[in-house]
């Protein structure tokens, strides 16, 4: 499946009214039977729009699943910076980053359609693509709060363990939902665990070094 852009940008209010509507309906009917229940005829039934208006914004069903996961996206991004915001030592940013990876297990527990977009990322290209661009935009907001932290670790090195962590949250919390249940329960600690222990391990290990600067695609991924 491939995704295309949207035909038509959601500029007016009114055009940002009809897409919310579009991707509200969408998420309903994901829901109710998983993404590959809901057709087209029935987001734009369900939303209360033409067939023609549905297609002006979205040429597939595709495009709406993308849409759908830029915007769980965004959601994300705001429960990261709202929860990593103000970490001053070490033991509270690894204390936080183990919040928000409950949090990841939380989501994909309580939320069907972020269940359904996950199952769908994982058989299309596309929608990888801009799973690993989410990875590394959450990675790069951890990593500017991390660096004060780490003023003498390699920001590649520093990158990567965010970058990591961002993203294997949330595949740790799609195999916390696939195992038998007592091993599911245990996964969010022991995630929280392997990552705080890296991260201390990092400080520990390179704090004597010499800072070295980020390679330019490090520092701007």
């Amino acid at each position: 499946m491939t995704t295309q852009p949207p035909r038509r940008r959601a500029v007016q209010a009114r055009s940002r009214e009809t897409v919310e509507r579009i991707l509200n309906a969408a998420s309903e009917l994901i829901a109710e039977r998983g993404a590959d229940g809901a057709t087209m005829t029935e987001i734009a039934q369900r939303a209360g729009v033409a067939m023609g208006s549905l297609y002006q914004y979205f040429p597939d069903k595709a495009g709406v699943m993308a849409a759908l996961f830029e915007r769980h996206a965004a959601l994300v991004r705001e429960m990261l910076a709202a929860a990593t915001a103000g970490a001053k030592r070490l033991d509270d940013l690894i204390a936080r980053i183990g919040a928000v990876a409950q949090a990841y297990f939380d989501l994909h527990r309580d939320d069907p359609v972020v269940r359904s977009l996950w199952a769908a990322v994982q058989t299309d290209p596309d929608l990888q693509a801009l799973d690993v661009a989410d990875s590394l935009a959450n990675a790069r907001m951890l990593f500017d709060v991390a660096r004060p932290l780490y003023a003498r670790v390699d920001e590649t090195r520093l990158m990567a363990a965010c970058t990591i962590c961002m993203h294997l949250a949330a595949t740790a919390a799609r195999l916390a939902l696939a195992i038998p249940a007592p091993l599911g329960a245990a996964t969010p600690e022991v995630f929280s665990g392997m990552v705080s222990g890296y991260f201390l391990a990092l400080a520990e290990r390179e704090a004597g070094g010499e800072k070295k600067a980020a390679p330019e695609s490090a520092a701007s991924s």
